[in-house]
């Protein structure tokens, strides 16, 4: 055998390994994409009900890791930016597990830390596996079908072909849709993400099939945005298409602003009739109190106009996109060659978008008669859009109590689940959202500035590398750029929603952040250590880690997910089956076991010993409740439910003072509840009438004194909210209740006795 032919044999066992363990790392991922928003969108509620398909989800992406690490050995070059990347974005996972030895919820503090860590490992995964053309545009056409999937199941929820809890989200002023994802502000950033990246493909897809595919699905793109009736998401429309045009050639910004102006026309020009059609659908389809949920047939008469509509706008858009390539793009071509060549070229077209979108802006806002044009819970959600509407104040509270947070946990934050654990104790209202409806407050709140300065850094040095690549290798610029569309869009809506809660959303960024880098990866090279001299181990050993993180982790999401399982079986025999406490409680002993701080499963076994102890009276029972709900707020002091078993124990037990003790802990942590205060004012005017009772004067001073305390700070919070701007809505109902008035009165006729 001559000494080329056994080179080439060599190499060729390399190459094969390398492109196997590729294809299973892509094939994966584009699985990932399409197979898991369809639990909710894998919406990150910190409740037991949502955590089992984020553990199948993390299970899944950690398998993934450990693929890319293998195929790692033999691609990761120490001296590129790649590696720097792939490092970088493991910082996340390690502010969050080390904010968790702060964290005020101890088991959702190592829950978030293994969902930032399944983040980083698929932004890696992206960032090797996408670095070949064809496993890239495997990974973009899996994200296109599973988007445009995920829009055509909303649709058939709209037109009530299928129904899927909150797919319509029932808001104060009617249904919104909402899809997979329940939510439907959440749903219009992804839509909007989505309609950008369509109009990419329909201008620069060459092939006339991929054109007709990508151009017909703007107008159900358009229609389903419209039908969530998200006014933060309109905002972001002009901003991201400001943000996009700037890296399309001049003919292109053109033909991407027709196509876009075109769509939405033609989307309008039905959106009346599909909306009236809507309407009727949902009240024939969606659940009351008195009808449970059903479904009509695609050929009754309302879905059959709205899917005929739809199609018909399908066809109308789809063949003016192709007559324009076929007819006005080539003459576009010849005669904008010399505008083109101009330096700030560029800018025209942009420049003519802000004009139009000031236009179309003002004619909305301002006449009443284009208003009339449009449906009129349309038109109203245009008029409504400014800065005095009620959620935007609402928001805007939001962050300030966010950085009242960070005063307290200023540099690793309150850990993962600190917002939905803390905020209460921090609002300036009691209004009600476990979310802090922006992605970043919310991250200050978890990781401190710390953790919050580290993931700005890590996106500025994401979107800086890829536009200083996009501008200087023009020869590599491709599809990839849907990646750019995506993740920016998503981000720029997370910052005033709720987004990246939905972890198939989180995902989809950070899949999109790595891909998008990865084309280029070849001449992300560090100049500096170009000509450094490589040893074997310096490649292996970060890829080394990155296993051995990842299978140690795996174990941890495994038996974290068998404790949920086991968890939901148990609760199943006894809601179900009635199963006997003695059978349930080894089971159950068992389950906090494999999640010893996982305060869902402590307070069923207290709720269960409490029920035991009333039923026998057996202070066994109670007393091994005191002690697993002590359990369960040492690792989660801010959980409500604990703390009001803890109370409710205590007083069974008759320790009536330190039952004092925890009901005013209680209302340091949740002074918006006016249950709480309800329930200490009773208790202290309880313990001053005993106090009197037993002629203990100063004791029972102190109890009325107190009693006086509460009722005055319930006044003066009262006082507070009349002051909130009348546009901002209060949140819940804090008022004295006629329980407390009936307290307070007694304390104080006692008093004047």
């Amino acid at each position: 055998m001559s000494a080329r032919n056994k080179s080439k044999s060599s190499t060729q066992p390399k190459a094969a390994d390398l492109s196997l363990l590729r294809w299973i790392g892509t094939i994966g991922l584009a699985l990932f994409l399409v197979i898991f928003p369809y639990e909710k969108g894998l919406f990150n509620g910190y409740e037991l009900s949502f955590e089992g398909p984020i553990y199948g989800a993390i299970i899944f992406g950690y398998i993934l890791l450990i693929v890319t690490a293998a195929y790692m050995f033999r691609s990761t070059l120490m001296n590129s930016y790649r590696s720097i990347l792939s490092i970088a974005v493991m910082v996340l996972p390690l502010i969050y597990w080390l904010s968790s030895f702060q964290a005020v919820s101890s088991y959702y503090a190592k829950f978030m830390t293994l969902v930032f860590f399944l983040l980083a490992a698929l932004f890696i995964c992206g960032l090797y596996l996408a670095e070949s053309k064809l496993s890239r545009k495997t990974i973009e056409y899996a994200l296109m079908l599973s988007s445009y999937l995920i829009v055509i199941f909303g649709l058939f929820n709209l037109f009530g072909q299928m129904y899927y809890r909150d797919a319509l989200w029932l808001a104060h002023d009617g249904y919104r849709l909402a899809s997979v994802f329940q939510y439907s502000n959440t749903y219009a950033g992804f839509l909007a993400a989505l309609f950008f990246v369509s109009l990419y493909y329909a201008v620069h897809c060459i092939r006339p099939s991929a054109r007709l595919i990508h151009a017909a699905m703007l107008v159900p793109i358009w229609i389903s945005f419209m039908f969530t009736y998200s006014r933060g998401a309109i905002v972001v429309i002009p901003v991201m298409v400001l943000l996009i045009l700037p890296f399309l050639r001049f003919t292109k910004q053109i033909a991407y602003l027709v196509f876009m102006i075109l769509s939405v026309v033609v989307s309008m020009a039905i959106l009346g009739k599909l909306t009236k059609n809507a309407d009727a659908i949902a009240t024939l389809v969606q659940p009351t109190e008195t009808k449970a949920p059903s479904t009509i047939s695609l050929f009754s008469s309302l879905p059959l106009q709205n899917w005929g509509l739809l199609l018909l706008g399908m066809v109308i858009t789809a063949g003016l996109i192709l007559l324009y390539h076929t007819k006005a793009n080539a003459f576009l071509e010849a005669k904008l060659t010399k505008l083109s060549a101009y330096k700030w070229s560029f800018a025209v077209v942009p420049v003519v978008a802000i004009v139009l979108a000031a236009i179309a802006a003002g004619s909305l806002l301002g006449s009443s008669a284009i208003r009339g044009l449009l449906p009129d819970k349309i038109a109203s959600r245009f008029e409504n859009i400014n800065l005095q509407q009620h959620s935007v104040l609402e928001r805007l509270t939001f962050y300030k109590d966010g950085l009242h947070v960070a005063e307290d946990y200023p540099l690793l934050g309150g850990g993962g689940g600190a917002w939905q654990a803390m905020y209460e104790q921090y609002q300036n209202n009691p209004y009600w959202s476990r979310q802090a409806h922006s992605f970043f407050v919310q991250s200050l709140v978890e990781t401190g500035w710390i953790g919050l300065i580290a993931l700005l850094a890590l996106l500025a040095f994401v979107y800086s590398l890829y536009i200083r690549s996009f501008i200087r290798y023009p020869e590599l610029r491709g599809s990839h750029f849907i990646f750019f569309i995506f993740s920016l869009t998503l981000l720029i809506h997370s910052a005033i929603d709720f987004d990246m809660s939905y972890l198939f959303i989180s995902t989809l960024v950070f899949i999109s952040l790595g891909c998008m880098i990865a084309p280029y990866s070849s001449k992300l090279i560090i100049e500096r250590l170009k000509g450094t001299k490589e040893r074997s181990w310096q490649k292996v050993a970060y890829p080394a880690v990155l296993a051995v993180l990842s299978l140690f982790l795996l174990v941890i999401a495994i038996r974290e997910n068998s404790g949920v399982q086991k968890y939901q079986k148990v609760y199943a025999l006894a809601v179900q089956q009635q199963t006997p406490l003695d059978q349930l409680m080894p089971m159950l002993n068992e389950t906090i076991k494999v999640s010893p701080k996982h305060s869902t499963f402590l307070l069923t076994k207290a709720e269960w010993l409490e029920q035991a102890y009333k039923q026998t009276s057996d202070s066994n029972y109670l007393d091994e409740a005191i002690s697993t709900v002590k359990q369960g707020r040492d690792s989660d002091p801010y959980n409500r439910g604990l703390l009001l078993a803890q109370y409710r124990l205590l007083q069974q037990k008759g320790q009536f003072e330190d039952s004092l003790a925890i009901i005013d802990e209680g209302v340091s942590k949740f002074p918006w509840d006016i249950k709480l205060y309800e329930a200490a004012v009773t208790s202290y005017a309880k313990a001053n009438q005993t106090a009197l009772s037993e002629q203990k004067g100063d004791k029972a001073k102190e109890y009325a004194q107190r009693v006086t305390d509460l009722s005055n700070e319930v006044k003066r919070r009262i006082e507070q909210l009349a002051s909130l701007p009348p546009e901002q809505q209060q949140g819940r109902s804090f008022a004295i209740t006629p329980t407390m008035q009936e307290a307070i009165a007694q304390t104080e006729l006692a008093a004047a006795q």
